[in-house]
Protein backbone atom coordinates (compact mmCIF):
# COMPACT_ATOMS: atom_id res chain seq x y z
CA UNK A 1 0.00 0.00 0.00
CA UNK A 2 1.39 3.51 -0.52
CA UNK A 3 2.52 5.22 2.27
CA UNK A 4 2.33 9.16 2.68
CA UNK A 5 5.46 11.28 4.21
CA UNK A 6 5.81 11.72 7.57
CA UNK A 7 4.11 15.08 8.93
CA UNK A 8 3.19 16.12 12.47
CA UNK A 9 -0.44 14.91 11.53
CA UNK A 10 0.33 11.42 10.29
CA UNK A 11 2.97 10.93 12.41
CA UNK A 12 1.91 8.26 14.63
CA UNK A 13 1.57 5.87 11.73
CA UNK A 14 5.73 6.35 12.02
CA UNK A 15 5.84 4.99 15.84
CA UNK A 16 8.02 2.35 14.80
CA UNK A 17 10.05 0.52 12.01
CA UNK A 18 7.24 -0.65 9.43
CA UNK A 19 9.18 -2.27 6.27
CA UNK A 20 6.44 -0.19 4.18
CA UNK A 21 8.44 3.13 5.09
CA UNK A 22 11.58 1.90 2.47
CA UNK A 23 9.04 2.57 0.14
CA UNK A 24 9.49 6.27 0.95
CA UNK A 25 13.22 5.80 0.75
CA UNK A 26 13.84 4.81 -2.81
CA UNK A 27 15.30 7.85 -5.88
CA UNK A 28 15.99 10.36 -3.26
CA UNK A 29 18.67 12.94 -3.46
CA UNK A 30 19.80 12.11 0.29
CA UNK A 31 21.90 8.39 0.88
CA UNK A 32 23.19 7.36 4.45
CA UNK A 33 25.67 4.65 4.24
CA UNK A 34 25.84 3.94 0.62
CA UNK A 35 24.53 4.95 -3.13
CA UNK A 36 22.14 2.81 -3.42
CA UNK A 37 18.48 2.88 -2.40
CA UNK A 38 17.89 1.14 1.37
CA UNK A 39 17.43 -2.48 1.65
CA UNK A 40 15.77 -4.09 4.59
CA UNK A 41 16.97 -6.94 3.92
CA UNK A 42 20.22 -5.84 4.56
CA UNK A 43 20.53 -2.33 5.87
CA UNK A 44 21.86 -1.00 9.18
CA UNK A 45 18.84 -0.28 11.39
CA UNK A 46 20.69 3.80 11.48
CA UNK A 47 19.91 3.42 7.87
CA UNK A 48 16.29 3.62 8.29
CA UNK A 49 16.24 5.77 11.21
CA UNK A 50 18.43 8.14 8.58
CA UNK A 51 15.48 8.26 5.69
CA UNK A 52 12.76 8.68 7.96
CA UNK A 53 14.27 11.77 9.38
CA UNK A 54 15.59 13.25 6.11
CA UNK A 55 12.06 12.83 4.98
CA UNK A 56 10.39 14.50 8.11
CA UNK A 57 12.98 17.33 7.85
CA UNK A 58 12.52 17.66 4.14
CA UNK A 59 9.45 17.80 3.91
CA UNK A 60 7.89 20.18 7.36
CA UNK A 61 11.09 22.01 8.43
CA UNK A 62 11.61 25.07 5.99
CA UNK A 63 14.74 25.51 4.37
CA UNK A 64 17.04 28.72 6.92
CA UNK A 65 15.66 26.88 9.89
CA UNK A 66 17.56 26.01 13.06
CA UNK A 67 18.58 22.59 13.52
CA UNK A 68 20.12 20.56 16.41
CA UNK A 69 21.35 17.25 16.14
CA UNK A 70 21.34 15.42 20.11
CA UNK A 71 24.42 12.48 19.38
CA UNK A 72 25.21 11.26 15.58
CA UNK A 73 28.76 12.94 15.79
CA UNK A 74 30.07 12.93 12.10
CA UNK A 75 26.00 13.65 11.14
CA UNK A 76 25.38 12.24 8.23
CA UNK A 77 21.75 14.30 8.19
CA UNK A 78 23.52 17.82 9.07
CA UNK A 79 25.98 17.13 6.40
CA UNK A 80 23.36 16.89 3.33
CA UNK A 81 21.08 19.99 4.99
CA UNK A 82 24.24 22.10 6.06
CA UNK A 83 23.48 24.31 2.79
CA UNK A 84 19.84 25.09 3.19
CA UNK A 85 19.87 24.69 6.86
CA UNK A 86 21.93 26.52 10.34
CA UNK A 87 22.99 22.94 11.97
CA UNK A 88 24.59 21.91 15.30
CA UNK A 89 25.43 19.20 17.39
CA UNK A 90 25.55 18.49 20.65
CA UNK A 91 27.98 15.40 21.42
CA UNK A 92 30.44 14.89 24.03
CA UNK A 93 32.47 12.39 21.37
CA UNK A 94 33.33 9.57 24.22
CA UNK A 95 32.50 6.83 21.97
CA UNK A 96 29.67 5.89 24.19
CA UNK A 97 27.30 3.01 21.99
CA UNK A 98 30.10 2.77 19.66
CA UNK A 99 30.26 6.19 18.76
CA UNK A 100 32.71 8.60 17.57
CA UNK A 101 35.52 10.49 19.51
CA UNK A 102 36.09 14.26 19.34
CA UNK A 103 36.22 15.93 15.70
CA UNK A 104 35.44 19.08 13.99
CA UNK A 105 33.12 19.52 11.09
CA UNK A 106 33.09 22.19 8.72
CA UNK A 107 29.29 21.36 8.50
CA UNK A 108 27.91 22.55 11.01
CA UNK A 109 28.34 23.96 14.88
CA UNK A 110 29.25 21.10 17.41
CA UNK A 111 29.02 21.79 20.87
CA UNK A 112 30.91 18.98 23.01
CA UNK A 113 28.40 18.59 25.74
CA UNK A 114 25.49 15.81 26.13
CA UNK A 115 21.68 17.36 26.43
CA UNK A 116 20.75 17.40 29.80
CA UNK A 117 23.63 19.16 31.26
CA UNK A 118 22.12 22.78 30.26
CA UNK A 119 24.65 23.75 28.68
CA UNK A 120 24.46 27.33 28.01
CA UNK A 121 26.13 27.25 24.21
CA UNK A 122 23.03 25.82 23.29
CA UNK A 123 20.76 29.25 23.41
CA UNK A 124 17.24 28.88 24.75
CA UNK A 125 14.48 29.10 22.65
CA UNK A 126 16.96 29.57 19.20
CA UNK A 127 15.34 25.51 17.57
CA UNK A 128 13.20 25.09 15.14
CA UNK A 129 13.88 21.37 15.20
CA UNK A 130 15.74 19.01 17.72
CA UNK A 131 16.12 15.24 16.51
CA UNK A 132 17.84 12.22 17.37
CA UNK A 133 19.05 8.71 15.89
CA UNK A 134 20.07 6.12 17.93
CA UNK A 135 21.53 8.32 20.96
CA UNK A 136 19.55 8.86 23.69
CA UNK A 137 19.17 5.30 24.33
CA UNK A 138 22.49 5.52 25.62
CA UNK A 139 20.74 7.91 28.73
CA UNK A 140 21.63 5.99 31.85
CA UNK A 141 18.95 4.88 33.93
CA UNK A 142 18.36 7.71 36.11
CA UNK A 143 15.02 9.51 36.67
CA UNK A 144 16.94 12.63 37.46
CA UNK A 145 18.80 12.60 34.18
CA UNK A 146 15.56 10.95 31.93
CA UNK A 147 13.79 14.62 33.55
CA UNK A 148 16.71 16.55 32.77
CA UNK A 149 16.63 15.33 29.12
CA UNK A 150 13.39 16.21 28.29
CA UNK A 151 13.96 19.72 29.78
CA UNK A 152 17.26 20.41 28.17
CA UNK A 153 15.46 20.04 24.70
CA UNK A 154 12.49 21.81 25.38
CA UNK A 155 14.43 24.46 26.59
CA UNK A 156 16.42 25.07 23.12
CA UNK A 157 13.48 24.02 21.47
CA UNK A 158 11.19 27.40 19.92
CA UNK A 159 7.77 27.61 21.26
CA UNK A 160 5.64 25.02 18.61
CA UNK A 161 8.20 23.73 17.07
CA UNK A 162 9.02 19.83 16.68
CA UNK A 163 11.21 16.83 18.03
CA UNK A 164 11.86 13.78 16.80
CA UNK A 165 13.63 10.77 18.33
CA UNK A 166 14.92 7.71 16.94
CA UNK A 167 15.52 5.00 19.61
CA UNK A 168 16.97 1.65 19.13
CA UNK A 169 15.22 -0.73 21.26
CA UNK A 170 15.82 -4.94 20.78
CA UNK A 171 13.21 -7.40 20.78
CA UNK A 172 13.73 -10.60 22.42
CA UNK A 173 11.66 -13.56 23.02
CA UNK A 174 10.15 -14.89 26.26
CA UNK A 175 9.56 -11.16 27.66
CA UNK A 176 13.99 -10.63 27.48
CA UNK A 177 12.92 -7.74 25.50
CA UNK A 178 15.08 -4.31 25.65
CA UNK A 179 13.72 -0.80 25.63
CA UNK A 180 15.51 2.18 26.87
CA UNK A 181 13.67 3.55 30.42
CA UNK A 182 13.52 7.17 28.83
CA UNK A 183 11.03 5.90 26.21
CA UNK A 184 7.93 5.19 29.01
CA UNK A 185 9.46 8.49 30.82
CA UNK A 186 8.73 10.75 27.83
CA UNK A 187 5.34 9.14 26.95
CA UNK A 188 4.54 10.07 30.62
CA UNK A 189 5.96 13.70 30.93
CA UNK A 190 5.84 15.27 27.28
CA UNK A 191 2.71 15.54 25.06
CA UNK A 192 3.54 12.39 22.60
CA UNK A 193 2.20 12.83 18.93
CA UNK A 194 3.49 9.42 18.03
CA UNK A 195 1.89 5.83 19.35
CA UNK A 196 2.88 4.11 22.50
CA UNK A 197 3.38 0.51 20.94
CA UNK A 198 3.35 -2.71 23.36
CA UNK A 199 6.09 -4.71 21.91
CA UNK A 200 3.17 -7.52 21.70
CA UNK A 201 1.87 -5.74 18.81
CA UNK A 202 5.40 -4.94 17.67
CA UNK A 203 6.40 -8.28 16.90
CA UNK A 204 2.95 -9.32 15.79
CA UNK A 205 2.74 -7.21 13.02
CA UNK A 206 4.13 -8.65 9.48
CA UNK A 207 4.98 -4.78 8.67
CA UNK A 208 7.95 -4.40 11.41
CA UNK A 209 11.13 -3.74 10.17
CA UNK A 210 13.60 -5.41 12.12
CA UNK A 211 17.47 -5.29 11.26
CA UNK A 212 18.11 -8.43 9.79
CA UNK A 213 21.08 -11.35 10.66
CA UNK A 214 23.03 -10.44 7.42
CA UNK A 215 22.79 -6.52 8.34
CA UNK A 216 23.84 -7.38 12.00
CA UNK A 217 26.78 -9.13 11.66
CA UNK A 218 28.54 -5.12 11.22
CA UNK A 219 27.30 -4.65 14.79
CA UNK A 220 28.46 -8.46 16.19
CA UNK A 221 32.47 -7.18 16.77
CA UNK A 222 30.62 -4.54 19.65
CA UNK A 223 28.27 -6.63 21.00
CA UNK A 224 30.26 -9.77 21.54
CA UNK A 225 26.68 -11.85 20.49
CA UNK A 226 25.35 -13.91 18.44
CA UNK A 227 21.99 -12.20 16.59
CA UNK A 228 20.11 -15.31 18.12
CA UNK A 229 21.70 -14.01 21.66
CA UNK A 230 21.17 -10.10 20.76
CA UNK A 231 17.95 -10.05 19.61
CA UNK A 232 16.22 -7.91 16.41
CA UNK A 233 17.15 -4.18 16.75
CA UNK A 234 14.19 -2.04 15.12
CA UNK A 235 13.31 1.64 16.37
CA UNK A 236 10.91 3.17 18.16
CA UNK A 237 10.13 6.68 17.53
CA UNK A 238 8.86 9.59 19.48
CA UNK A 239 8.09 12.77 18.82
CA UNK A 240 6.02 15.92 20.03
CA UNK A 241 5.50 19.62 19.21
CA UNK A 242 6.90 21.94 22.46
CA UNK A 243 3.94 23.74 23.80
CA UNK A 244 3.41 27.65 23.09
Amino acid sequence: MPIDWPTPANIAEFSYSRLSCFELFRGLSFRSFNGADPDPAICDLKVYQDYLTYCFISRNVPKGSRILEIGGGDSRILKFFAQDFECWNADKCEGLGNGPIKFTSPHYRIVYDYVGSFNPELPADYFDFVFSISALEHTPEDEALRANVLKDINRVLKPGCPSLHCFDVVLRPAGRSWVSGLIPYLYANAPIQTRFTPLSEIEADPDTYAMSREAYANWQPVTKDSYEDFGRPISINVFWTKGT
